[in-house]
């Protein structure tokens, strides 16, 4: 088993040292991850099924790209590179755009996941049938229109992001009142 290092902060986001992320999830020790919300010229999100091998939350609709932040690594970059693991997409730091960050805690079966996720925007249109998928990460993807996120129901089998997807569709608003 391929040990995966982070770095492990107090509740208040306090750097307090580097640990394997098997042991933060059992532990329920804050760490912090990406997620990358890609929309493209018709108003649609991405979404990526998570792998039915995954151990969290396996064969749910979920973020278009997401990953845990290396130890030592900025949100920035493991934005591009999770991009490029997860679906094959090559971005830059210029077309992404931070969003916001949130603390996010779940709990799934023996793993709890208490993170600090930045969050980023790509508007994008992107040709699905050029995507490579990592098998153990994504099973599949699809754009969606992006009420289904903005107005998700508890009772799909979509990832439980509820406090931000209200977030993300404020941020869009607000970028849209701007415009």
């Amino acid at each position: 088993m391929e040990h995966e290092l982070i770095d492990y902060y107090d509740e208040n986001g306090r750097l307090l040292g580097v640990i394997d992320k098997a042991i933060a999830h059992r532990e329920g020790l804050w760490h912090k991850s990406v997620h990358l919300w890609i929309f493209n010229s018709k108003n649609q999100v991405l979404l990526q099924k998570r792998c039915a091998q995954k151990k969290f939350f396996p064969g749910y609709w979920d973020v278009s790209v997401a990953g845990h932040i290396s130890a030592g690594e900025n949100s920035i970059d493991t934005s591009l590179r999770e991009a490029k693991e997860e679906i094959g997409l090559n971005t830059n730091e210029n077309e992404i755009e931070f969003a916001f960050t949130i603390k996010e805690k779940f709990k799934w079966k023996d793993i709890q996941s208490n993170e600090f996720v930045d969050v980023f925007i790509l508007n994008k249109d992107i040709d699905l049938s050029k995507l490579k998928f990592q098998k153990e990460e994504v099973e599949t993807v699809k754009f969606v229109d992006k009420s289904v996120i903005f107005s998700p129901n508890p009772n799909t089998n979509i990832f439980p992001h509820f406090e931000e997807y209200k977030m993300l569709e404020n941020f869009i608003n607000e970028k849209e009142k701007d415009l």
